[in-house]
């Protein structure tokens, strides 16, 4: 086994579980009320609670310089979203936003042979978001992940939902569900 790189989710993902602890307690369910999240080019619904950092926080979770453009942490700190722009110059105009998904999971495969990826579809709402879900390891706790992918505009954005495992199952509905809400949304200055 490989030892993580800064550049590796599941690096970063330990980072955030070691900053935040890993025995706070979960939400009595992740159904909270609903808010709009604004991002680059697009918004969509986002459970009550969760909140953007800043870059003091940002740098304390993500302790390399590569971090997310977003990043919004629940409450509980046990629970977040982020969001990257991914370079629409690094894909070429005949590879399909499944062809990258495939690719994004024989990296994380690569990166760590321990993850256990379970389940991949395709959300549609006002915008197609593709996702993949899967279990990586940090330190002694497992971490559930959703990555998804779409486009808004000229944006393509990479996306990602990690919590512990233990509550995957009172997330995944929730997250598939805010996920049918991306839409592109002109005119929003970030």
């Amino acid at each position: 086994m490989q030892k993580a790189s800064s550049q590796d989710m599941d690096w970063m993902l330990q980072a955030m579980l070691r900053m935040y602890g890993r025995d706070e307690e979960a939400p009595a369910d992740g159904t909270d009320e609903i808010r709009m999240f604004h991002g680059q080019g697009f918004c969509m619904e986002l459970m009550e609670g969760f909140e953007e950092t800043g870059e003091d926080m940002a740098g304390s979770v993500f302790l390399s310089g590569y971090r997310p453009e977003k990043l919004l942490i629940c409450p509980g700190k046990h629970a977040g979203f982020t969001f990257q722009t991914l370079s629409t110059e690094e894909i070429s105009e005949n590879e399909h936003m499944e062809n990258l998904r495939e690719d994004l999971r024989r990296i994380l495969m690569r990166s760590d042979r321990k993850n256990v990826f379970y389940e991949e579809g395709q959300v549609s709402g006002s915008l197609p978001v593709l996702w993949f879900d899967y279990k990586s390891f940090a330190a002694d706790e497992r971490v559930y992940n959703l990555m998804f992918l779409f486009q808004a505009g000229e944006c393509l954005l990479l996306g990602t939902f990690f919590c512990v495992f233990r509550d995957y199952d009172r997330w995944k509905p929730e997250v598939l569900r805010v996920l049918k809400t991306v839409r592109e949304e002109s005119g929003y200055e970030d």
